[in-house]
């Protein structure tokens, strides 16, 4: 089964669908994942590349790490 990151799906969604994505985003400084009542609001709110602009980290390091965890990153936005 291959993991895809859809990157038109808020982060709430993709946390729900690969749970481990929590602590990948956490390590990389969205912290504020790790709070389940966060992730459920802001997170219902934000695609990845949205939090990446609010919280100043690139998409670049985002996607990396993503594919050094067995990720494939759709990055074609709609």
């Amino acid at each position: 089964m291959s993991k895809v990151i859809d990157m038109n799906k808020n982060v709430s969604s993709l946390c729900d669908e690969y749970p481990e994505l929590i602590d990948i985003l956490a390590s990389l400084g969205l912290t504020p994942l790790k709070n389940p009542m966060m992730r459920k609001t802001m997170g219902s709110r934000m695609t990845l590349l949205k939090a990446s602009k609010k919280m100043g980290i690139p998409m670049e390091m985002i996607n990396a790490s993503l594919e050094s965890h067995g990720f494939n990153v759709n990055t074609s936005i709609e």
